[in-house]
């Protein structure tokens, strides 16, 4: 595997953070399944 695929794995294998509930910067909602939304603080 290369290393561009590792590291896209470890990204996709990181939880949902609770200073990111929506998700916007990180992409991971901490509501699976939930489109991540951009609030004011990631402005």
């Amino acid at each position: 595997m290369d290393t561009k695929n590792r590291v896209a794995k470890v990204i996709q294998s990181v939880s949902p953070s609770k200073d990111d509930p929506n998700g916007s910067y990180t992409g991971k909602p901490l509501k699976p399944g939930e489109k991540p939304v951009q609030d004011a603080d990631d402005l």
